[in-house]
């Protein structure tokens, strides 16, 4: 889901829940490369964890939350990049991503996607299937 919060003078507290959350396992944080943490992509094993971090946000850090499902049901850590990110042909339902390790990776719906981003991007490498 794409994360972000309601009130904007929240924002020192939004960045500060989800990262502590994030450090404990219970989520995944992602950002588009280049833009800041105002607005995060969250990814979860199981939907009720989504729950879980609305609550904590709300409770424990006083930021309720703006929450936008996204279509992403694969992630792929790009391991050889021929070029720039934003030189990459994409599918529709695909996007760049980078993760709190400043990693490059590729969110996606289906894995037919896979095929379209290897035979359109000569040189992109991406590692094994990591389900978000």
């Amino acid at each position: 889901m794409l994360v972000s919060p309601k009130d904007t003078m929240k924002r020192k507290q939004f960045i500060k829940g989800t990262e502590q959350i994030a450090q404990e396992g219970a989520i995944q944080i992602f950002k588009r490369p280049g833009a800041g943490l105002e607005e995060v992509i969250v990814g979860v094993v199981g939907t009720l964890q989504f729950d879980v971090f609305q609550y904590r946000m709300r409770s424990e850090y006083g930021v309720e939350l703006r929450m936008e499902g996204l279509p992403f049901d694969h992630l792929r850590r790009i391991t050889s990049l021929p070029g720039k990110p934003d030189e990459l042909v994409l599918c529709t339902g695909a996007a760049v991503l980078e993760d709190f390790r400043q990693r490059l990776l590729i969110a996606f719906e289906g894995e037919w996607s896979v095929g379209f981003l290897t035979k359109h991007n000569p040189g992109l490498e991406l590692a094994l299937d990591l389900s978000v």
